[in-house]
């Protein structure tokens, strides 16, 4: 069958993560049309048997004539959750659980390539050998192998050091330096086992002991000698599958940290990776989030940390914070971290709109380290910005250890994962800003959100952004102002990747005023307004559009990421006739889809938009629905689908996206020939009148025998 094109054997795949930034789109009234009426009553089901109603079509079952009963238009959905974690609380070492100013001898024996890539040292603790084989296998040759293979193409040490052999822990955490001496010596004994972490060290990572008896000089080395230690290493990663307290206390699947720090540049040379046990899946499906977790915990590590700001070197090698004495930036005991120069962090007051049309002072702490100053004003087309802001929300290890959730949502190092992660150039200039690392900007992952919005965008309230764009009859992507309601409105995430909802929604307490931005709310009373807004806390309540999962019964059935292949919908359950996989997208629906067999009809409550295919052809994008491809001739075009799929005619209406979105190279867009707004396939898989006429004759061909035995015994 062909509608509005031709079909083919497949639709060709299009460029991988989207194309040019979408604009405002307009909106025209109800653009999302109104909900088709159902053709039945009754509960929910597939295209099966349902509740007596009017008469549909047909059916023999071994030769016995059955008449079904009308299908319901309108079939339950199923409950759907947003995907969002806990905010990552990244823990900061104490300066007693921290070692600096480790010395490293020079490898004098093999010399680095300039060009080579950093080298982790993974370390597995035998808590990772006690892990169930599944969980094991992992760990060890999936999740980890391919986190830091990732982080080893993405950077490389400016300065490289020989063997890493790593200071040891004192047993009362006192210490002494003697001028001129590179060593630390401990006041009375070393502690049996030095920790990384949870970890602990092996003694062959471990310089020899070095104690000054009863505090008092002379200090010497007792014990065994130097050991050969780390070799080819830039970082020793040592990883454990460890019940602490903070697994069983957080919902969190891993944490890690820094725990030695090399003398001349401050680099962390060792730190550790938690993985709560029971916190381990091998569920496919949640692999790339694990993996995603993954590297964001060993970029805490590698630098991204407040507990490292204060150790930042410029690229000629000097410290960005001044030293004291002992070589060692001030420490901030209300903070519980070495403090930073306002060349690091700087505390900067924003003019925030909030609701009743007033404007507070809100303020914001800025990273303003040069590259990632550049970077930052690029993607945000703002030749102004001071800096990238940090996030202020969330706690200890929330804040300050991430970027600002509402300004990079979906950036790996924010504070919480929502959806779809990536590492953006912002995230590798700061690695590269903190003096200990060049970046490979090839290995960056596109960031679609905020990208070019403008100053108003990266500086003001999203109050503000929601109001300029409604003013305009504007749509305010990426936030939205649509209440979650049953049932789904649903749309696009920003990404145009997956079906999402708008988690605009109410809490229970007001909220803070400083995020309180609704005058209005359609159907909401004035009084209610302050209770109202994003689901996400750390993105500042800011609403948006978020990618969900459907579960039934509690147990989690797939998500709305449409390049998830495990995410078709079941065969009778594809009521919109959509299509996971690698090169599907998101797209619009202007009208519910209903399934029509004869004069049966069901619809799904829930919709606004699903997953299709799409492909880039000199005449424009087109846009397929199973094997059947549609002609997009310009953004906003609606396409009618028809569709025969499975003994079913699947009905309704697309909107075309702009072929930039998704194509490098487009065609003036033209209005769409008036056979393309009309055409629909002519499809009929039974003619009413003829099944009524079969209908009779066959229940007379049935009751024919009971007439016959009735008057032949009336007839005896």
């Amino acid at each position: 069958m062909r509608a509005n094109g031709e079909a083919a054997d497949s639709p060709p795949p299009v460029r991988g993560e989207g194309g040019r930034r979408r604009g405002g789109v307009a909106l025209h009234g109800n653009d999302a049309g109104p909900k088709m009426a159902a053709a039945g009553s009754g509960g929910a089901g597939g295209p099966g048997p349902g509740p007596r109603g009017r008469w549909g079509g047909c059916l023999w079952v071994r030769g016995v004539l059955l008449v079904l009963g009308g299908l319901p238009a309108g079939a339950g959905a199923a409950p759907v959750s947003l995907g969002t974690s806990p905010p990552c609380r990244h823990h900061v070492l104490s300066d007693t659980e921290v070692i600096n100013k480790v010395h490293l001898k020079t490898n004098h024996v093999t010399k680095r390539d300039a060009d080579g890539h950093l080298r982790i040292k993974t370390i597995y603790d035998q808590s990772i050998e006690e892990l169930l084989p599944e969980k094991r296998y992992l760990v060890k040759n999936k999740l980890f192998p391919q986190a830091i293979s990732y982080l080893e193409k993405t950077f490389q040490v400016r300065r490289p050091a020989g063997r890493i052999l790593l200071s040891r822990q004192c047993a009362t955490n006192q210490y002494l330096r003697k001028e001129n001496d590179p060593h630390r010596y401990c006041t009375g004994e070393c502690a049996v086992h030095t920790k990384c972490g949870p970890v602990i060290v092996p003694e062959e990572h471990l310089q020899q002991c070095r104690v000054c008896r009863e505090g008092k000089w002379p200090c010497g080395a007792v014990g065994v000698l130097d050991p050969e230690g780390v070799r080819d290493a830039d970082f020793v990663l040592y990883v454990g599958a460890l019940a602490t307290e903070r697994c069983s206390h957080e919902n969190i699947i891993s944490y890690a940290a820094y725990c030695q720090q090399e003398a001349k540049m401050d680099r962390p040379i060792a730190g550790y990776a938690n993985l709560c046990p029971n916190m381990i899946s091998t569920q496919p499906q949640e692999f790339i989030g694990m993996l995603s977790t993954v590297k964001h915990e060993i970029i805490h590590a590698l630098g991204f940390s407040a507990g490292l700001f204060a150790f930042y070197h410029d690229q000629d090698g000097n410290p960005l914070t001044s030293r004291s004495a002992d070589g060692l930036p001030p420490f901030n005991y209300s903070l519980g971290l070495y403090q930073w120069s306002d060349k690091v962090v700087r505390k900067v007051e924003r003019l925030w709109n909030v609701r009743d049309n007033k404007i507070v002072r809100h303020t914001v702490y800025l990273l303003v380290t040069p590259r990632v100053v550049e970077e930052a004003r690029k993607h945000f087309n703002c030749p102004v910005l001071e800096g990238m802001e940090l996030e202020n929300q969330g706690g200890m290890g929330t804040e300050l250890n991430h970027w600002e959730k509402r300004l990079l949502e979906n950036e790996a190092m924010t504070g919480s994962h929502t959806q779809n992660r990536v590492l953006s150039r912002i995230t590798l200039a700061l690695m590269e800003d903190t003096g200990w690392y060049k970046a490979n900007y090839s290995m960056a992952e596109k960031l679609d959100w905020g990208r070019g919005l403008g100053c108003e965008f990266v500086r003001k309230s999203c109050k503000f952004w929601i109001d300029q764009h409604r003013q305009r009859r504007q749509v305010p992507s990426p936030y939205c102002d649509t209440l979650r309601s049953n049932p789904l409105q649903l749309t696009c995430r920003q990404d145009q990747r997956a079906v999402a909802v708008c988690n605009l929604q109410r809490f229970p307490n007001p909220l803070p005023p400083e995020y309180q931005y609704f005058d209005e709310l359609s159907g909401i009373p004035a009084e209610d307004l302050p209770y109202y807004g994003g689901a996400v806390e750390i993105a500042d309540y800011c609403p948006f559009s978020q990618e969900f999962s459907w579960h039934l019964s509690g147990e989690y059935q797939r998500s709305s990421d449409c390049r998830i292949l495990e995410n078709q919908p079941e065969l009778f359950k594809n009521y919109g006739a959509e299509q996971y996989g690698p090169h599907s997208v998101c797209l619009l629906q202007k009208s519910a889809f209903v399934m029509e067999q004869c004069e049966r009809k069901l619809s799904y409550p829930d919709w606004g938009s699903g997953c299709y295919q799409v492909s880039c052809s000199p005449q424009g994008l087109k846009v397929w629905v199973q094997d059947t491809s549609y002609l997009c001739s310009r953004a906003g075009q609606v396409l009618p689908v028809r569709i025969q799929m499975n003994g079913w005619i699947h009905n309704g209406n697309l909107l075309c996206p702009s072929c930039w979105d998704f194509c490098e190279q487009c065609p003036p867009e033209t209005d769409p020939p008036a056979a393309n707004l009309t055409r629909a396939l002519p499809l009929d898989l039974c003619s009413c009148s003829s099944s009524l006429v079969v209908t009779l004759w066959l229940l007379l061909g049935n009751l024919f025998p009971l007439l016959a035995g009735f008057l032949l015994c009336v007839w005896h």
